[in-house]
């Protein structure tokens, strides 16, 4: 299951990809927000466009970003609430 964090996978393809028979690809919720952002991916037709992948996607929740950014999050009654680590 390769990972494809912002919706590419460093230096290969989606032809490139299959060769491999990867069966499906893993995303990440929080880093596709931000880059290249939810309105892009909805704007050129879904994830799958985006990545010209045609296989099962699994996203995460985000959740570890919940750790992993500690410093940078709030935690309120509604959920977790982010400072953009790429510009604060």
């Amino acid at each position: 299951m390769p990972i494809a964090t912002c919706g590419s996978i460093k230096s290969l393809d989606s032809i490139e990809i299959k060769k491999m028979k990867a069966q499906i690809i893993l995303g990440n919720t929080y880093h596709l927000y931000l880059r290249p952002s939810d309105k892009l991916v909805k704007r050129l037709g879904g994830l799958r466009k985006f990545m010209n992948w045609n296989g099962p996607i699994l996203t995460d929740s985000g959740g570890y970003q919940v750790f992993s950014l500690a410093k940078m999050r709030n935690i309120t009654e509604k959920g977790a609430e982010f400072k953009s680590h790429i510009d604060g």
